[in-house]
């Protein structure tokens, strides 16, 4: 086990690309390594393609929208699902649906222990036990033991961590709950995946931008900004602008309203999710 690497008022600690400590890893399945980051890989954008597999709308035929996210990170070194929605056997059929192998995924990352985005890793490790499963530390013993009875890799996040070349956790922000977004660098600027953002989608752009050190090329996923007001909102988008997000793209529990905002502000910077969406770099040009 490792502790985080700082504390600040809000729960979140804020790190430099120049000078930062990661937690990779070890071949222990309940321990991470801290090690010295100077430099952050990056992985091609040509070779990544994000498939919406799981959220509360649906564009594609026969995909089966629900309350929950997930998504699948293909062309980095490992095969990634992020988060898991909240029905595993529709989490099965929609990747069954949309030719999305379930035993070509490697690793598992959960943002954080709501029933919308873990409630889905049971039925996925029926399918697929031979991953690691990357959760934060304050998860419960029962998610830890529903993972660890399948034989499953486990790895307890509590850090800023690397899951594979140019792929890394912003490890636990916030509080109640605590969450870890996914960090993608590429050769294009950084792509930001978030399950719900309870921490602030803005402060979690931030992290990421201060671990990369890039322009931020993308930010997707649950903003949770479904009770704030129009104005409320155009202050996130404004502040977005302002870090130089160059393509937003809320889903999940961000708010039809809110998403719309997005929309109008982005225009055709705008990237629409929905379950069946899926995102190559010839969508963020």
């Amino acid at each position: 086990m490792i502790s985080p690497l700082s504390s600040a008022a809000c729960g979140i600690a804020f790190i430099t690309a120049s000078s930062i400590l990661f937690a990779e890893a070890s071949s222990n399945p309940n321990e991470v390594i801290i090690m010295e980051r100077n430099e952050i890989g990056t992985v091609p954008l040509a070779d990544i393609s994000i498939t919406v597999i799981y959220d509360n709308t649906s564009i594609v035929e026969g995909v089966e929208p629900s309350w929950g996210f997930s998504c699948l990170i293909e062309g980095a070194e490992e095969v990634i699902l992020f988060d898991t929605g909240s029905d595993g056997a529709l989490l099965e059929t929609n990747m069954r649906t949309l030719g999305c192998d379930p035993g070509a995924v490697s690793t598992v990352v959960l943002s954080h222990e709501h029933w919308d985005h873990v409630d889905g890793i049971d039925g996925f490790l029926r399918l697929n036990p031979e991953v690691r499963v990357l959760m934060l530390e304050s998860f419960s013993e029962e998610i830890h033991g529903t993972v660890a009875g399948y034989g499953a890799e486990v790895v307890d996040v509590e850090a800023p961590g690397k899951i594979c070349t140019g792929v890394y956790t912003t490890g636990p922000l916030g509080s109640d709950p605590e969450e870890q977004a996914l960090v993608m660098a590429t050769d294009r600027g950084t792509v930001v995946i978030t399950g719900c953002a309870h921490p602030g989608v803005v402060e979690i752009v931030e992290q990421a931008g201060s671990m990369t050190g890039q322009d931020i090329l993308l930010v997707m996923g649950g903003f949770h900004l479904k009770s704030f007001s129009d104005e409320e909102t155009l202050s996130v988008i404004r502040r977005f602008r302002e870090l130089g997000v160059a393509h937003a793209g809320p889903g999940h529990c961000t708010g039809r309203r809110q998403i719309e905002l997005f929309r109008e502000e982005y225009g055709g910077s705008f990237t629409g999710l929905g379950a069946g969406r899926v995102i190559t770099a010839g969508d963020l040009d």
